[in-house]
């Protein structure tokens, strides 16, 4: 099990005198409600400053863009937001000063393919390189091949498939197909001396990874990924060393307001995550806890006690991992949560034929149309049914006080 106690662990050679070639990873990043209006007055570099020491500390920096930089008003069809930014919020990431900008997610897509173009073209202009969506669905799984510091490092980037993804001839983001992205893992490994590996999924406010990521993401690291980085819980999830190869589960947000406190106070808190490679594979991960609570408008690192407490339960996570037994019964207790919530007496509702002009049989559809075809949800509703045809309600149920304790643990800031 990985030890992070203390806010960073070695587990491999560093080069000559101890060198890294150093890669920070940095959550999903959504620059518009409050946080919007601050950029847009120039304040960018001020709402980055408690943590601009640490982002730029690095031979090589990524950040997901979790929404569509665009005034368009052309909302597709889906469940949950839509979200949207004002393009001169470009800004906040040519401030942060990334390398890199993830687009593989289910808000790229938010406001119709023509609007994805337009959120590349925009952060392109600004310096930054794109990976996980594209022009089409070829130009989407595009790996992005960087050169630097001697290295050429391959970043994939993939997002599991609820809205927006790129198809042939529509412009959106790479879809989670893990067999097929094994492949593109397998062939990046042969023209690169790192491959970093990113992906958009799992189970949002779920704090320990579902037994379908766990075996996709070891999957991906022993087709050759030298590190697995995940977003979309908007909370820490746990991390991991596997064969050799870091996984981290899930980074949280990075920036992101929201006026419904959609996973708790967690939803505020998340860690950059900067790994040294040297000799071709990780030799030291650190864990930097921040948090931009209680609006979204600033990143700030957590310090001292608070900063000690975010590592502690973010150790609980980790020894969580290992287990797969304990992944299943914590994964059990969130469907028997679900349940319980109501969610397969949701699917008893009606939803065609559709009127389209009804928005409430529009939202049925596509949460129906959600739950089938996202993998996280798929995997909620087929281990949820399941659980109720096995009769095994109240035993997953059971686990419930545990689970819990993860969602609510002891706040790490005041």
């Amino acid at each position: 099990m990985i030890d992070i106690t203390n806010g960073s662990c070695s587990f491999g050679t560093a080069g000559d005198g101890g060198k890294t070639f150093d890669v920070l990873f940095c959550g999903d990043v959504c620059p518009n409600g409050r946080a919007e209006p601050k950029i847009l007055a120039g304040e960018s570099a001020a709402m980055l400053a408690g943590a601009a020491a640490e982002l730029s500390a690095n031979d090589l920096s990524l950040v997901n863009v979790e929404v569509a930089l665009t005034r368009a008003e052309t909302p597709i069809a889906k469940s949950g937001p839509n979200l949207k930014a004002d393009p001169r919020c470009v800004a906040f990431f040519e401030a942060g000063g990334w390398d890199v900008a993830c687009c593989a997610n289910n808000h790229i897509g938010d406001y119709g393919p023509t609007e994805v173009g337009t959120t590349l073209d925009l952060l392109r202009a600004r310096g930054l390189h794109t990976v996980g969506a594209g022009a089409d669905l070829a130009a989407a799984r595009q790996p992005l091949f960087i050169e630097r510091g001697g290295l050429t490092v391959a970043i994939l980037a993939f997002a599991e498939n609820e809205f927006g993804g790129a198809q042939r001839g529509v412009a959106g983001a790479n879809p989670l197909q893990p067999l097929r992205n094994i492949g593109e893992i397998r062939a990046a490994a042969a023209r690169a001396d790192l491959v970093l590996v990113l992906v958009h999924g799992g189970n949002e406010y779920l704090p320990v990874p579902s037994p379908r990521m766990v075996e996709t993401y070891r999957a991906f690291a022993d087709a050759g990924a030298t590190a697995v980085v995940a977003n979309h819980t908007h909370c820490p999830q746990g991390i991991e060393l596997w064969h050799g190869v870091p996984i981290v589960y899930s980074l949280g947000n990075f920036l992101f307001d929201t006026r419904r406190a959609y996973g708790g106070y967690l939803w505020w808190y998340g860690s950059m995550i900067r790994i040294g490679f040297a000799g071709g594979r990780a030799a030291r991960l650190t864990v930097i806890p921040h948090h931009c609570a209680p609006c979204g408008e600033a990143v700030t690192l957590l310090r001292g006690a608070e900063r000690q407490r975010f590592l502690a339960y973010l150790q609980r996570l980790c020894a969580i991992v290992p287990d797969e037994d304990e992944v299943a019964r914590i994964f059990d207790a969130w469907c028997a949560r679900w349940i319980r919530s109501g969610g397969l007496a949701g699917l008893a509702q009606p939803f065609y034929p559709l009127d389209w002009s009804d928005p409430a049989a529009v939202e049925n559809l596509m949460r129906m149309r959600n739950l089938h075809t996202c993998e996280a949800h798929a995997e909620l509703l087929t281990r949820a049914l399941r659980i109720a045809e096995e009769r095994r309600e109240e035993e997953a149920a059971a686990y419930l006080p545990k689970l819990e304790a993860l969602l609510n643990p002891e706040e790490p800031c005041p």
